[in-house]
């Protein structure tokens, strides 16, 4: 069955004229939304967990919702403490005043039926405050901290050995597998919640985190074989940029659904369709052009010349098929390429070389600094409370909605313009590669900058929204033109790195709110970057034989 519908999509790529490298940057497109609305989905989700324990949604005491931010992390043992100390004074100023109506009838020789005193003890008022106490130890300020962090922690760790499994053994089935392991996960988050409580949520959560690592490392690598060098900025960055259209709807599914419906629901959805786009993605999509059955001859050749110049192949047999007829090719040159394409595709990566690069550090600091602007679950859920206490949801008022995704579709738009422009200042030659990476990155520093300067300004946000426009035009796009070989492994090392901010969120926003170094200490990292990335092909892309 799969061949013949291979036949027919064959038939109607070919009919229709579609390029298969747009139709592989549509699908890794795609990738990104999912891992990003797979990553989010619990963060947007984790107040209806907590208000959905015990049953109640406000404190009948003090009448404050019992929902704790999984961004913030104060002190939450005196909290808890206070907590329980507050509950345990109430429960015993009930008891004595309990005692107190009893004592007159006592001393008249009078007693008092038990019934009245159990009345007291047993109101709804104490078995509620008895629930709060056991939400509060279950879902404290530490759990979901835990719960948060747990997905960076896995995130971390298979970043690295993501990007090599996806140069040694191609992108396709590296992200593929990647992407539908976390869907599976997701599926099973409210049955985790539900019947496993908070710690079996936090190993279910560090399990996504450990599938979602290879994602963005496995894209590198297909992108690096897939687009050429003219096509990079624009292609790429509309690719690596897709997680801000995931962000948009995540936010639209967890304030739309679960106004309505009950939270598992955005689980589904989501979960539900990785799965679709994985179906989708293993009929269509190929690792090389050289194994992808769609492609036409024509856009294959221009893929092969134009995808880098310094781009080793990965098997003597493309080395030879490329080999130019009718012209005194060097021997000893063309010999050194076919043993470096067989290097690249089975040696060990050049760690040595990488970890002593400046361009490396100076991307794995740029790329921290930028990931500690992420604060995305309260933005949210500070609307939907707006919108809650007028009496109102987020399907009832249109223009709320579009003020709350407009900025992540303006980041999307503008890292398409600064792409395209990227892609002319280089093929003009009006600046280098390495120039326009530059430019693009103090473009990032100087919007920044200027955001936080007017943040209260009607319409600053447009600063914000072309410093993350330009983000995705530099920073995001110097794995692959460092290293087309290794875009992997350089995406690894810099995602993986970059990733270490999202992690100690919690501890970081309150080093930030108590002490100002912290941010010039963040201005510095980014100042670093911008100055010292480079987007020349270093040296460790031509790995040198083994001597033996």
């Amino acid at each position: 069955m799969l061949p013949a519908v291979q036949e027919k999509l064959s038939d109607i790529f070919i009919y229709l004229e579609v390029r298969q490298r747009w139709v592989l940057c549509c699908f890794t497109f795609l990738a990104i939304i999912n891992t990003y609305t797979m990553r989010l989905c619990l963060d947007f989700s984790l107040n209806r967990i907590v208000l959905e324990c015990g049953g109640y949604k406000v404190d009948q005491i003090s009448n404050v919702p019992q929902v704790l931010n999984p961004k913030a992390l104060p002190n939450w043992r005196l909290e808890l403490a206070m907590r329980l100390n507050q509950t345990e004074h109430h429960l015993r100023s009930r008891l004595k005043a309990g005692k107190e109506q009893q004592n007159p009838e006592q001393n008249k020789g009078y007693r008092k039926p038990r019934k009245s005193r159990e009345t007291i003890i047993n109101r709804p008022v104490h078995q509620g405050s008895q629930e709060r106490i056991s939400c509060s130890e279950m879902w404290s300020r530490q759990t979901q901290s835990l719960v948060v962090m747990a997905f960076y922690v896995g995130y971390m760790i298979t970043h690295i050995p993501g990007g090599r499994l996806a140069e040694r053994y191609g992108g396709k089935w590296v992200l593929g597998s990647a992407i539908l392991t976390s869907a599976v996960l997701t599926l099973l988050t409210p049955a985790a919640v539900r019947r496993g409580g908070p710690y079996v949520l936090v190993g279910v959560r560090l399990l996504v985190g450990l599938c979602e690592g290879p994602c963005f490392p496995a894209v590198c690598a297909l992108l690096a074989q897939w687009v050429p060098e003219q096509e990079r900025g624009l292609l790429a960055s509309c690719v690596l940029s897709g997680g801000e259209i995931g962000i948009t709807m995540v936010q639209l599914v967890s304030g739309l659904v679960m106004a309505e419906q009950d939270w598992p629901v955005v689980f589904y959805l989501v979960g539900g369709g990785a799965v679709a786009w994985f179906l989708g993605f293993t009929i269509v999509c190929y690792s090389t052009p050289d194994h992808c059955p769609f492609i036409q001859s024509v856009e294959r050749d221009y893929i092969k010349c134009n995808t880098s110049a310094s781009l080793l192949l990965t098997s003597r047999e493309r080395v030879f098929r490329e080999r130019p007829d009718g012209e005194d090719a060097d021997e000893e040159e063309f010999r050194r390429e076919v043993e470096a394409a067989e290097i690249a595709s089975s040696s060990a990566a050049p760690w040595r070389s990488m970890l002593t690069s400046t361009p490396l550090w100076a991307l794995v600091c740029a790329s921290m600094q930028q990931e500690l602007q992420q604060k995305l679950p309260q933005e949210l859920q500070i609307v939907l409370d707006e919108l809650k206490s007028r009496g109102s949801s987020l399907s009832d008022e249109l223009s709320t909605a579009i003020e709350l995704i407009a900025p992540y579709v303006g980041n999307w738009v503008a890292s398409l313009a600064t792409g395209r422009l990227s892609d002319v200042l280089i093929e003009q030659e009006i600046l280098t590669r390495t120039q326009t990476r530059r430019l693009m990155s103090w473009l990032v520093f100087i919007c920044g900058s200027m955001y936080m300067l007017q943040i209260k300004v009607n319409g600053a946000r447009i600063w914000s929204v072309l410093a993350m426009g330009a983000y995705y035009a530099s920073i995001k796009l110097l794995p692959l033109d460092m290293s087309p070989n290794y875009a992997g492994t350089l995406m690894g090392i810099s995602g993986g790195m970059g990733a270490l901010p999202a992690l100690l969120m919690p501890y970081l926003e309150q080093l930030e709110a108590d002490y100002s170094l912290v941010s010039s200490v963040r201005a510095a990292m980014w100042v670093i970057g911008a100055s010292y990335i480079s987007g020349d092909v270093q040296e460790f892309n031509q790995p040198e034989p083994e001597p033996h």
